[in-house]
């Protein structure tokens, strides 16, 4: 009786205090995320020209004032790009921790991490001439 009691006076307050640090903790993984965001596009080159061709793409989809289901495709396509550029990165980063020296599992782990983004580069290409195509035809290119 005396437990019970006790939990209805006390242990609501302490189920409180544990969602309070499991929200906390989970606004940290946003603090932590975003600066992973923000050091692959401060420390690594190739993000550079991503965020060029974002820019590009988002600027050309505006002024040909393209649909809205083009907007998302080449949404998502910006989307997938940077993401396998970061993955790309955390992989590299993470290999060069392991060892300098030459290895060739972490070379060929490195090769195929690289692989994946021209992969998805050379999709978000063949998609971006299939829906530019029909703008550029209407425009009298």
């Amino acid at each position: 009786m005396f437990g019970e009691l006790w939990y209805c006076v006390f242990g609501s307050r302490f189920k409180i205090v544990e969602d309070m640090n499991r929200i906390n903790k989970h606004l940290r993984s946003y603090r932590y995320a975003l600066r992973g965001i923000y050091l692959a596009f401060r420390y690594e080159n190739n993000m550079l020209f991503h965020l060029l061709a974002a820019i590009a793409v988002v600027t050309l989809n505006i002024i040909l004032k393209i649909d809205k289901t083009d907007w998302l495709i080449t949404l998502i396509l910006i989307g997938l790009v940077i993401t396998a550029e970061i993955f790309n990165t955390a992989i590299e980063t993470l290999a060069d921790r392991v060892t300098k020296e030459q290895d060739p599992l972490i070379a060929k782990t490195k090769d195929l991490a690289s692989g994946a983004v021209l992969v998805i580069c050379c999709f978000a290409a063949i998609c971006a001439v299939i829906i530019y195509f029909p703008y550029f035809l209407a425009l009298g290119f």
